[in-house]
């Protein structure tokens, strides 16, 4: 469904244009993979793809999550392929697949012993989000009620992480540990989250992490969930939409420039009741959902095949093609380039 954005012939035509030839990349993608989502991925235009494979899983669960999406990749590997280096996703792009890279939502799997992110890296792992919203080994989550910073630990795992040139991801992480891990990290990202100055969930990041991150060349990813866009009643049907996204990406670029902001939509566009329903226990993050019991993402980016709308909303609110492209995809493209 295109949202009325009242676009010119002309403009829908330089959106189209635009979207079909940018390398996509969605920093943050939570939906089931499937057959028929991978198809709806590559109809939507999206190149790119940051997976998450593990999260509170342990070693065993870690390492048979890795080998059943090398199952599924090859099972779709005229359509899909494992991205490790930036080459892989430019590959992608001039072939028509899909590039997954992978990455890990919590610290758990790495069980206390750092000399398993060696092998997580061998494996293909290239992305490691410090903490979920709770405390763990290595630092505060971002829905913990204290906002403590790294432990020695935390502190030993970004110096591991840089030396293998590996992508440290403070999405769920606390403020402080935040800052601390974007000071020490080569690589420090932001692969799913918004500006808190637009809506204040402890999710997203204020103006000190976002400039931070800015100045150590990162990229924060806007969150199409809703309770991260605006913090609306959906219990009683209140809606945001995808121009309410877009004032994201408008607030960022004003506090930081172009070149440090992408997308991470975290789209859950499939997920059974069940899924939603897990969702429920933290309604200070992640909101109340709906009557039906699920999260109803904005009007105008409820699912994949809508994203073409959020290049129709940057050529609407007046982004060159240069600055879109950066937007969409190069920006992602350039942390890739440091693999």
């Amino acid at each position: 469904m295109l949202f009325k954005f009242d676009l010119s012939k002309d403009e829908e035509d330089r959106a189209l244009e635009l979207h079909k030839k940018c390398v996509i990349v969605d920093g943050l993608q939570a939906s089931i993979f499937t057959d028929e989502y991978l198809q709806k991925v590559r109809d939507a235009g999206v190149t790119v793809v940051h997976k998450t494979v593990a999260s509170e899983h342990n070693l065993s669960e870690a390492v048979k999550s890795i080998a059943d999406w090398y199952s599924k990749i090859e099972r779709n590997s005229d359509k899909a392929l494992l991205a490790t280096t930036v080459e892989d996703m430019i590959k992608a792009k001039r072939e028509g697949k899909v590039a997954y890279i992978f990455g890990f939502q919590n610290t758990i799997p790495l069980e206390y012993d750092l000399n398993l992110l060696e092998v997580y890296y061998r494996l293909g792992v290239r992305i490691i989000q410090l903490t979920y919203n709770e405390r763990n080994l290595v630092g505060d989550g971002c829905g913990e009620r204290t906002n403590c910073g790294l432990s020695n630990f935390g502190v030993e795992l970004i110096e591991r992480m840089n030396k293998l040139k590996m992508i440290v991801d403070i999405s769920h992480v606390g403020d402080k540990s935040g800052l601390e891990a974007i000071e020490l990290a080569d690589i420090p990202v932001c692969t799913h989250a918004n500006a808190r100055a637009l809506c204040n969930n402890v999710r997203n990041k204020d103006d000190e992490t976002i400039k931070a991150l800015a100045e150590k060349d990162g990229v924060i990813g806007v969150n199409a969930f809703p309770a991260f866009v605006k913090w609306t009643r959906m219990d009683v049907g209140e809606r945001p939409s995808v121009s309410d996204l877009l004032d994201h990406i408008d607030y960022i670029v004003n506090l930081v420039g172009i070149d440090h902001v992408g997308l991470g939509l975290d789209l859950i566009d499939n997920w059974p009741i069940e899924k939603h329903k897990t969702l429920m226990k933290r309604p200070d993050i992640w909101g109340k959902p709906a009557p039906d019991g699920t999260y109803k993402y904005p009007i105008g980016i409820e699912n994949v095949t809508q994203i073409i709308n959020i290049t129709r909303g940057l050529v609407a609110r007046g982004y060159s093609n240069v600055e879109i492209e950066k937007i969409l995809g190069k920006n992602w493209l350039r942390i890739f380039s440091k693999l």
